[in-house]
């Protein structure tokens, strides 16, 4: 049974207005309401339950050119969201399916099938599909094991570690039998990556980089790093490269350090180091790894089920009117691990 589309509901969504400089500001968004209508022919109607705010929808907006369309201005913005079917005819799709899809910043979505996926592990939480079984926990995935290829023994420096990617590689990391260094943004973070399982770990405010990160090295007895897991750049990233091993590997997940930067940042100044050590630093997007998803969904669920991994992630008030401030907060550092916005009561 399909039901009836109810078409005198109104939706609520977020707006793209101006291309921001900088910092976003509000006036770059509107929040507006908007009758739902009828779907296009084939497509279901979702109840969304929980999006995400992610780093780089700031390039999105801004409309440079990154490996992801920009948003268009006077369009309702993407985010990945995972909802509840409302309403279909489509037998693969039944009514109550819990799915993931890009149509997020709003409260409502018309759906193509073929624009969305219905989760597999849907005992667990919504708000884990979006955390470490979604984009976050694959990417930490992908970058752990098939880009630095951790292995046991290894000395792991984890940049971010307390955000929704670095506390997960954090754990992947000391699940491979790693020793892991992270760097934080406030003490609260340092104690939390501790907790979650990181050998030493120093607070980025507290001094330079290279300076932090030698004395890090120190506590674990560590004289070369065999893994850069780099969701920052910038200072950090220079700092790693001062002391890798021979034969080291960087996995360049993330720059968060640039994204709000109005100029061009100059990048690490002692590059030449690869080559005397034989590095390799690599780029990587979750596009070119899709055929891992199962793969990587099975094991994390099973690792999450049996508390060897934990979710860290920090959900936003103030539902879809609380979305724009959840992602100003996010960039500037308000959200530990995975920043997310619940769209719904939670019950």
């Amino acid at each position: 049974m399909t039901g009836t589309v109810d078409t005198e509901l109104v939706r609520r969504e977020w707006i793209l207005r101006a291309r921001p400089s900088g910092r976003p500001r509000g006036t770059d968004v509107e929040l507006v309401g908007t009758a739902l209508g009828e779907p296009a022919p084939g497509q279901i109607r979702v109840r969304n339950l929980v999006m995400s705010v992610e780093p780089y929808m700031r390039g999105r907006m801004g409309g440079e050119a990154t490996y992801a369309e920009p948003y268009a201005l006077g369009e309702p913005m993407l985010a990945p969201t995972v909802g509840v079917v409302s309403w279909s005819d489509r037998p693969e799709l039944p009514i109550g399916s819990l799915v993931l899809h890009e149509y997020g910043w709003r409260t409502e979505s018309f759906v193509d099938p073929s624009d969305c996926r219905r989760l597999r592990h849907d005992d667990l939480p919504a708000a884990l599909h979006l955390s470490v079984l979604g984009i976050p926990g694959m990417t930490a995935w992908v970058g752990i094991d098939r880009i630095a290829q951790v292995r046991s023994g290894d000395v792991v420096f984890v940049s971010s570690a307390a955000g929704a990617v670095g506390s997960t590689a954090v754990q992947l990391a000391k699940q491979r039998g790693a020793v892991v260094i992270a760097s934080a943004g406030s003490p609260e973070k340092v104690s939390l990556v501790r907790e979650l399982g990181a050998d030493a770990a120093f607070d980025h405010h507290e001094g330079p980089a290279k300076d932090l990160l030698r004395s890090a090295m120190a506590e674990v007895g560590a004289t070369a790093l065999d893994v850069y897991f780099d969701n920052v750049g910038g200072e950090q990233l220079e700092a790693a490269i001062r002391v890798l091993a021979d034969h080291a590997r960087i996995a360049l997940c993330g720059m968060i350090s640039v994204y709000n930067s109005a100029t061009p940042v100059p990048g690490p100044n002692n590059l030449l180091k690869l080559i005397w050590r034989r590095a390799r630093m690599e780029g990587f997007l979750l596009a070119d790894h899709l055929d891992a998803r199962d793969a990587f969904e099975d094991e994390m669920a099973a690792l999450v089920r049996s508390g060897r991994i934990r979710p860290v992630h920090t959900e936003f008030a103030g539902g879809i009117g609380g979305a724009w401030d959840a992602f100003v907060g996010m960039l500037d550092g308000a959200a530990t691990g995975k920043a997310l916005v619940p769209l719904v009561p939670s019950t």
